[in-house]
């Protein structure tokens, strides 16, 4: 049977799930914009609940993503700080990691299918052209 290396199974246990699916340029970019999250205040942080792309907390399950939170610890110091200015005074762990998880897998699926963080802002529709009146118009509005 052709599995992974050893290695490569430990990654896929710490790392968020589609990790190891993204190219080494794009994953730069994933990394970058994932060690920003550790510079959020506590209220930007606290904020993300109401984000759309928020885990509902009846679909979070912490145990999957354990490994992870300890390999987040040690790939970025500055999140203990977040932590210990959120746990347990606004949150407990659990919801803590399910909002930095939320915003992880948001940036992972942003770089996964745009090759950027943050997403491309979608540009308003342009509104059609304003029509001309019809010279029957024109002459109903002179009088």
């Amino acid at each position: 049977m052709g599995g992974g290396s050893s290695k490569e199974l430990a990654a896929a246990e710490v790392w968020p799930p589609g990790w190891l699916e993204i190219p080494e340029g794009p994953r730069l970019i994933a990394r970058t914009a994932i060690l920003t999250i550790s510079s959020m205040t506590p209220d930007e942080f606290c904020a993300m609940s109401g984000a759309p792309y928020c885990i509902p907390a009846d679909q979070w399950d912490f145990a999957e993503f354990h490994a992870a939170a300890a390999a987040a610890v040690q790939e970025d110091a500055k999140i203990n700080k977040l932590t210990y200015a959120c746990v347990p005074r606004r949150m407990d762990e659990s919801d803590f990691w399910r909002l930095y998880f939320s915003k992880v897998l948001y940036i992972l699926d942003s770089v996964k299918q745009h090759g950027t963080y943050p997403p491309p802002v979608a540009e308003p529709s342009a509104a059609p052209p304003p029509q001309q009146p019809s010279e029957e118009d024109r002459g109903c509005l002179v009088q």
